[in-house]
């Protein structure tokens, strides 16, 4: 298969050298990525200046047409698709993140956007994290994106999901298992820090630990670090379907017109 690979950790990630290397094995890869590290961009695209691509081979994946683009993660995504692969891809692997994307993490990563914008053009997506930043096992996750791949993960009709995974940072023999799981509800409690540089100007540091609200064990901030590898389908239509019998009750009586 056509696999093209995007990331928001930049070019030079050691996640997406591991990423290639394992896929391009039984797949043909292109790579475009960052020049550099896009971390919590969203789904932010670039519009109000020119964007450019260009080709490189000094980040040591030898046979992988790899690509850099000053932007971020969702313009590679479009670029990708689009431009360089002019639309023969078959599945958009975004990842390995340096750092998991667990319950509300989702909304503020690049790694998700750039794989779910896939979805939206119509494609096959898998978006990959490493729950840790110091990422001692990347070669774990990479080589349970790949046999997800190989083992038949996308075969069927596109049903409009991206797969979110998220895999420990343990040697593959130490992973449990493979589970789906539902997103977790968490929150941040933030924390914003002023702080003052050495010439006595004052800056912001925006800080924050994850607390997960919603109980159970069954969520994906539970098994990951239960040591399980993790798999959420997730669908970018955001509407809450619940709510629509219960919104059209209260909206009925409303005049807009006296």
């Amino acid at each position: 298969m056509r696999i093209l690979i995007v990331n928001d950790d930049g070019i030079h990630a050691k996640g997406l050298r591991a990423l290639a290397a394992r896929i391009a094995r039984n797949h043909e890869v292109t790579v475009v990525a960052p020049e550099s590290e896009k971390s919590a961009t969203s789904h932010a695209i670039t519009l109000h200046r020119p964007l450019r691509a260009r080709k490189t081979d000094n980040i040591g994946l030898e046979g992988v047409n790899c690509y850099v683009v000053d932007g971020l993660p969702v313009d590679c995504t479009k670029i990708g698709l689009s431009h360089l692969m002019r639309g023969k891809a078959d599945i958009v692997v975004s990842g390995i993140n340096h750092g998991p994307n667990l319950g509300s993490d989702i909304v503020y990563s690049g790694t998700v956007a750039a794989a779910l914008d896939a979805v939206i053009m119509g494609y096959k997506a898998l978006a990959v994290s490493l729950a840790a930043h110091a990422v001692d096992n990347i070669n774990t996750a990479a080589e349970i994106a790949a046999r997800l791949i190989d083992g038949g993960l996308f075969d069927g009709a596109h049903e409009n999901v991206l797969y979110n995974l998220n895999v420990p940072d343990l040697p593959l023999c130490r992973i449990k298992g493979l589970k789906a799981a539902a997103q977790a509800h968490t929150v941040y409690d933030e924390s914003v820090e002023l702080r003052e540089d050495p010439r006595g100007g004052k800056y912001i540091w925006i800080t924050g630990a994850m607390r997960q609200i919603s109980p159970g064990d069954k969520t994906d901030v539970a098994l990951v670090t239960d040591g399980y590898a993790v798999i959420t389908p997730i669908k970018h239509d955001f509407t809450a379907k619940d709510k629509m019998e219960t919104l059209e009750c209260k909206i009925k009586d409303i005049k807009l017109q006296t």
